[in-house]
C-alpha cells in the first residue's frame, strides 16, 4: 500500500530515527515523537562488572532482551578494549527477537538461539534449554529498569542461577507538542504506531482523547497488552515484532473499515503483564 499522504505519528528516539525516516521517504507524513529517552544504569559499576564477568567467560549463557542492553554492554567492552563476542563459542547467546541477533551482529556476538513463537521473554523461557540445576550453570540477563521478572523467574524455574543486571533505563522524552495531541484528538492523524509497552504508556497519559477514526497499530503482543492496560483501543498488531511486521500491519489497519463495536478511545483494559522487546 503507498503511504503518499498518510498522516503517520511515529515514535522516535535520539538514537533511532531510521523507521521514521523510511516512512517519510515512502511518502508519509510523518510526525516524529520521542516519548521515551534512553540514559544509562543507576549503578554503572555493576553492568561494568557484569560485562567483564561475561567478557571472561564466567556465564554459559547470555540472555538479552533488548538491543540498548547489547550496546549498553558493548560500550563498557570497548571501553576496556575489548570485544563482546569475546567468550564465543564456550558461551552463548539467547535472544528476543532478529532485531536483536541484528545488533548482536554488528557487536561480534553470534546468537544461538531466537524463540520460535513468541518474540518475548516468555518465548526466550519456552525454548531455554534446562539448566544443571545446582548452581553451576550462570546466565547473564542484562534489563532496562522496566523490564518485567518473566524472564529471570522463567530461567531460575528451569534450573540456571541468573545474575540480573541493570543495563540502561527508560525514562520519559519530551513527548509529543500540543498540535500534535490536538491532532490526535481532532482525527488530524491516519495512524499511530506503538513501538513498547514504554511509549504506549507515554502516549495514553500524553493524549487522552484519540479520534474514533485513527488506527493504532502494536508492534507486538506485548505491546497490544501494554497499550490495552494504559486504556487505549488496538486496531492493528504487527505477527512479528518488527519493523516489517508493524509496517504490513498498518497497512492493514488503514486498509480495512473501522470496525463497529470496537472499544472506544479510553476504555480501560484489565492490565497485563509486560515484558521487554526488541524496540523502546
Amino acid at each position: 500500500m503507498s503511504l503518499a499522504g498518510r498522516r503517520l505519528l511515529v515514535p522516535v528516539t535520539a538514537e533511532r530515527t531510521a523507521f521514521a525516516d523510511e516512512l517519510a521517504a515512502e511518502g508519509a507524513l510523518v510526525t516524529p515523537v520521542a516519548f521515551i529517552a534512553i540514559a544509562g544504569p543507576e549503578d554503572s559499576s555493576a553492568l561494568e562488572a557484569a560485562t567483564l564477568a561475561w567478557l571472561d567467560g564466567a556465564y554459559a549463557w547470555l540472555a538479552v532482551t533488548s538491543r540498548n542492553a547489547v550496546l549498553a554492554m558493548d560500550r563498557v567492552a570497548r571501553a576496556h578494549g575489548r570485544n563482546l563476542g569475546e567468550p564465543q563459542p564456550a558461551s552463548r547467546v539467547a535472544t528476543v527477537g532478529e532485531a536483536t541477533r541484528g545488533v548482536c551482529a554488528d557487536v561480534g556476538v553470534a546468537v544461538d538461539l531466537v524463540p520460535t513463537a513468541r518474540h518475548d521473554a516468555r518465548g526466550i523461557v519456552a525454548d531455554f534449554p534446562d539448566g544443571p540445576g545446582d548452581g553451576s550453570g550462570r546466565v547473564l540477563v542484562p534489563l532496562g529498569n522496566l523490564a518485567s521478572p518473566v524472564l529471570v523467574r522463567g530461567l531460575e524455574r528451569k534450573g540456571w542461577s541468573v545474575d540480573a543486571v541493570e543495563a540502561y533505563r527508560t525514562v520519559d522524552g519530551p513527548g509529543p507538542d500540543d498540535a500534535t495531541v490536538a491532532a490526535v484528538a481532532d482525527g488530524g492523524l491516519d495512524a499511530v504506531l506503538l513501538t513498547s509497552g514504554s511509549v504506549a504508556e507515554r502516549f495514553a497519559a500524553a493524549c487522552p482523547t484519540v479520534a474514533p477514526g485513527t488506527r493504532i497499530v502494536a508492534i507486538g503482543r506485548t505491546t497490544e497488552a501494554g497499550a490495552r492496560a494504559a486504556g487505549l483501543r488496538v486496531d492493528a498488531v504487527a505477527q512479528t515484532p518488527s519493523y516489517g511486521g508493524i509496517r504490513a500491519a498498518l497497512d492493514a489497519a488503514l486498509d480495512a473499515p473501522a470496525a463497529p463495536g470496537t472499544d472506544a478511545p479510553g476504555t480501560t483494559a484489565a492490565p497485563a503483564t509486560t515484558a521487554e522487546g526488541d524496540h523502546a
